[in-house]
């Protein structure tokens, strides 16, 4: 997908009236404040991408939570049709937030710009009585002071999917994550990544992995 930085601009411009107008305040940054009792608290039973919440075996939407862990095409079209899904996400227990690709190879403005995108549409499903869980997708070690608009104790998740396995005891990353936004809850999506999980338990979270939307369909297809 390739779009524009006026592009993405044009869209956070709409996103920050339209929340500025439901009483959103916003931190220094520019990034949206949400308030504790608007992310989801209960643990899901299932995490899929949105496009296959229909799928069989997702048996119990009220206890299965969607995700934007997919392709930035398919993200970007919910992006924009953000108001047109409400109810589709009220009739399951929650939703992550948006997960566009942000990489630490990218420029710095270019990133802090796409994580404010993914937090913006997060806010617009949470003032819409969408139950949100925090995505914890950063670029390069600095951006995750831009996370400092999420409040302590909140449900949060991440995505192995198309992630080397962290490789070292010593990669700090996801810890520095961890220690920054202190989840009170945490969902891993994909493949089991041994080194994160033992930092999410020395950083005290508590943690359920949830497989990928690929592995559920053939484990579907062996039924």
């Amino acid at each position: 997908m390739n779009r524009s930085i006026a592009a993405f601009e044009r869209l956070i411009d709409s996103y920050a009236g339209y929340l500025s107008n439901k009483g959103i305040k916003f931190n220094p940054q520019g990034f949206p404040m949400l308030q504790p009792q608007m992310y989801l608290d209960e643990w899901p039973k299932l995490m899929v991408p949105y496009r296959d919440r229909k799928a069989r075996f997702v048996h119990n939407p009220s206890r299965t939570v969607l995700c934007l862990f997919t392709g930035d095409a398919r993200i970007y079209l919910r992006l924009k049709r953000v108001l047109d899904d409400i109810p589709e996400y009220l009739r399951y227990l929650g939703a992550v937030g948006s997960d566009l690709t942000v990489t630490s190879d990218m420029d710095l403005e270019w990133q802090q710009t796409i994580m404010l995108l993914n937090q913006l549409y997060m806010t617009t499903l949470a003032v819409n009585g969408v139950k949100v869980v925090q995505n914890l997708r950063c670029g390069s070690p600095s951006t995750i002071a831009c996370l400092n608009c999420v409040p302590d104790g909140v449900m949060c998740a991440t995505s192995t999917l198309g992630c080397a396995d962290t490789d070292s005891e010593l990669d700090l990353s996801f810890a520095e994550k961890l220690f920054a936004t202190r989840p009170g809850k945490l969902l891993l999506y994909g493949k089991r990544d041994p080194i994160m999980e033992h930092q999410s338990d020395v950083a005290g979270v508590p943690y359920k992995v949830y497989p990928d939307v690929h592995t559920l369909y053939k484990r579907q297809s062996r039924i």
